[in-house]
Formats: C-alpha cells, sequence, structure tokens
C-alpha cells in the first residue's frame, strides 16, 4: 500500500511540475498544475507547521522548532518550484 501510495505521490506532484513548465502546454492546464503543486507542497508544509504546533503544548521544543522549520521550508520550497515553473528561463541551443 505504501508503494502505491508513493507512486501515485511522485506522478502527481512529477508531472504537476513538468507540465507546469512546458511552455508547449496551454496556460489552463499549466495553471492547474501549478495549484496541484502548491496545494501538495502547502499541505505538507501545514502538516508540518501543525505538528510542530502540538508538540510545542507537549513541551518538545526540539521537535517543535525542527517540524516548524520543515513545515516553512516545504512551503517556501514549494513556492520556488511554481517561480521557476513560470519564469524558466529559455535554454540555449548550441
Amino acid at each position: 500500500m505504501e508503494f502505491l501510495i508513493e507512486l501515485l505521490f511522485d506522478i502527481i506532484v512529477e508531472g504537476s511540475i513538468a507540465i507546469g513548465s512546458e511552455k508547449t502546454v496551454p496556460m489552463p492546464l499549466r495553471i492547474i498544475a501549478v495549484i496541484i503543486s502548491l496545494i501538495v507542497f502547502f499541505g505538507m508544509g501545514g502538516a508540518f507547521i501543525y505538528m510542530g504546533y502540538e508538540s510545542f503544548f507537549e513541551q518538545d521544543q526540539a521537535a517543535c522548532i525542527g517540524l516548524s522549520i520543515a513545515g516553512v521550508f516545504l512551503i517556501v520550497g514549494g513556492i520556488f518550484i511554481v517561480y521557476k515553473m513560470f519564469y524558466k528561463k529559455k535554454e540555449k541551443e548550441n
């Protein structure tokens, strides 16, 4: 079961990033791909931040800081990936 979930997650995330970065794909499909990517990254980042929040109340400061930093990293990473999807520099062909 874990293998299937990981496979589907890889297909969804990598597929949406690949579709979103292609200039030949119509803009509505690219926007849908970006929304899917943001939902995944914001959802995971929010879950990590929530776990950090819960560990704060359990008096586990190290877990609170670590999980919160991981959540912020995922959210910022998701925004960076979306930025790179739309503002990818044209690669020079030799």
